[in-house]
């Protein structure tokens, strides 16, 4: 099962392929308004590409996308928090810059209120920060395939059945049942999804080192690392938030599937597939719903720019002494609470030489697990830092008024933030801010702008501001290393890296058996022993590329549509997940599916 970045780029692929191929001239007014009626309606098209994903999400216990909604909101909030921590920095920058202008005292002090509030506002955010890691962490929002726990059919989701049952039959009886330009659109988009599908999922069971039933972790990382990969080939399709808006009918807030389309495609799974032997139908709206609702989620997560550099006279004073720059006011120690402090923890955050030829393997340092904790007190620590810096109008402006430096700064500061996680003020402290009572005057701030101390308040915002740009791209990662988010701009990590050419481990032999703890291991290429009968090498040769699977699909879309335009019966429904290697039809386990060998039985054409 592919992603829904390699579904649209397949479907752009198609539809260019499919224009341009040499048909039957007797075929080619067909094609053509065929091709007009799926530009005319892109989002049936969209939708019928996209079929396994609806499937998917109205199968499910709504877990994944749930995650994604928290992840979304607390982004959203450090985002927040970023942009307004840029507006106090140019505030007070200004103020300082020129302390004798009549507006200078106001304006920092305005500044130092809207800081308060922002410390106030993320009061205990970490522990919601680490909670939703945890949960996360788990991976229990990618849940293991039926098939692996030798569950019967009729105990699967309709996601699952689709992609292994009755899939060329499927395709023909959308193109039988279309009777109108927006349902053949839906018909074009179902066959383009099956042959990316088919294609995508070959080259996914290659790299991972076996299908989604055994390695669904693996195959989950592998599939969105793919997504972002053809995303940088076809750049129209890598925006989430442009895929979300094809697939929507309407502006409405909530997204509806048109009853007629629903209708659609109820019918052709009803006409397609024994329903005595499956599950009931799902709720086609509910999966609609989730599916455009996570890709409009996974469009949350942008990059902001790189936070501006202070002002140059600042700079100049900050960085005058090249061999001693100022001390950051968060370092690798003082955003470690001390509960994980000498536990070994590293970050995940290893990123390599920019391009080949470096080609280190991916390691333990590379799973989520491991980097859970850090990435938890990274942002502890920077919170603790905005609940102290949200009192600098006080405490320290009693002595600042005087052109005295302030002595609290050197619990604060001086001491390298090593009390960062005791964010209450301590007696003394708290009656220096109830002493300003009185509005901070003119006089009283251009006499103290020019300390040394209010320069490294001004370096300080900026080492913070930068730290939580470092924090909002951990967080991007740590989601993306989940599997919830695409790792964009990351796929030169070794995590992402290795599933984008065809490995020559294993001397290219698929696929492997299941690890035992998956979501300790699943960074590797899987060491445990074949499932036979294995492929012996074949298949993909080693160094393949994912755009491989978009020639691949284009060709096959061309002659499935041929054959369906030309009036030719199916005879073979391939497995969507590339199960039992590449090109193997919709099959059944005998025995158990740990037998060894698996003994497998091949499911006639008109069998669910």
């Amino acid at each position: 099962m592919i992603d829904a970045r390699t579904h649209a780029a397949a479907l752009a692929e198609h539809r260019e392929g499919l224009a341009a191929a040499p048909v039957d001239p007797a075929l080619r007014p067909a094609l053509d308004g065929l091709l007009a009626e799926v530009a005319d309606h892109p989002a049936d098209a969209a939708l019928g590409s996209m079929v396994d994903h609806l499937l998917q999400h109205a199968q499910s216990d709504g877990l994944e996308l749930d995650l994604l909604s928290e992840a979304a909101a607390m982004w959203t909030e450090g985002l927040t928090l970023y942009t307004e921590i840029g507006s106090v920095r140019a505030d007070i920058e200004a103020a300082l810059a020129d302390p004798g202008a009549p507006d200078s005292a106001a304006k920092y002090c305005a500044a130092t209120v809207r800081l308060r509030a922002l410390g106030e506002g993320v009061h205990g955010k970490h522990l919601e920060i680490e909670d939703l890691g945890r949960r996360l962490g788990e991976m229990r929002h990618v849940p293991e395939h039926p098939r692996q726990g030798d569950l019967p059919l009729g105990a699967w989701g309709w996601g699952d059945v689709f992609l292994a049952r009755r899939t060329d039959a499927f395709v023909r009886t959308a193109f039988a049942e279309a009777g109108t330009p927006a349902t053949r659109a839906t018909a074009f988009g179902i066959l383009s999804g099956h042959a990316a599908n088919t294609a995508g999922s070959a080259y996914l069971g290659k790299v991972v080192g076996g299908p989604r039933r055994s390695h669904r972790f693996r195959d989950r990382i592998a599939r969105n690392t793919v997504g972002s990969y053809l995303a940088q080939l076809r750049p129209e399709v890598g925006d989430f938030g442009r895929l979300a808006a094809t697939l929507r009918y309407d502006d409405a807030p909530e997204a509806r599937l048109p009853d007629d389309t629903a209708a659609f495609l109820a019918g052709v799974l009803g006409k397609t597939y024994d329903l005595g032997a499956t599950a009931p139908l799902p709720d086609l709206q509910l999966g609609y719903r989730r599916l455009v609702r996570q890709l409009e989620l996974l469009d949350t997560f942008r990059q902001p720019p790189r936070p501006a550099p202070p002002a140059d006279v600042f700079v100049q004073q900050l960085w005058a002494d090249p061999a001693n720059p100022p001390t950051p006011v968060i370092t690798t120690q003082t955003a470690t609470p001390p509960a994980v402090a000498g536990s070994g923890l590293g970050p995940a955050s290893y990123t390599g030489p920019p391009v080949p030829p470096y080609q280190r393997p991916p390691t333990a340092t590379d799973s989520t697990r491991d980097s859970d904790n850090q990435c938890g007190s990274f942002w502890l620590g920077l919170l603790a830092f905005i609940a102290f810096a949200g009192v600098l109008g006080g405490p320290c402006w009693e002595e600042w008024g005087k052109g005295k430096t302030c002595t609290f700064w050197k619990k604060h500061v001086a001491e390298n933030f090593q009390h960062a996680f005791e964010i209450d003020l301590s007696p003394e402290e708290q009656a220096a801010l109830a002493s300003q009572s009185q509005p901070l005057t003119s006089a009283q701030f251009a006499k103290g702008a020019g300390l040394d101390q209010l320069t490294q308040l001004v370096g300080l915002l900026f080492d913070f501001q930068s730290r939580l740009w470092e924090g909002l791209r951990k967080a991007g990662g740590y989601l993306a290393g989940c599997g919830v988010a695409a790792p964009d701009g990351r796929l030169h990590y070794p995590l992402y890296r290795q599933f984008l050419k065809v490995p020559s481990t294993g001397d290219n032999v698929t696929p492997h058996r299941p690890e035992a703890d998956p979501v300790a291991v699943f960074y590797r290429y899987p060491p445990t022993p074949l499932e036979e009968p294995s492929d012996g090498g074949g298949g993909l040769p080693v160094g393949t590329d994912p755009g491989w699977l978009l020639r691949e699909s284009t060709a096959a879309a061309t002659a499935l549509w041929t054959g369906i335009a030309e009036g030719a019966s199916g005879e073979a429904n391939p497995d969507l997940d590339a199960d039992r290697l590449q090109h193997h039809d919709c099959w059944a386990a005998v025995g158990s599916i740990d037998d060894d060998p698996v003994d497998v039985r091949v499911l006639g054409y008109d069998e669910t």
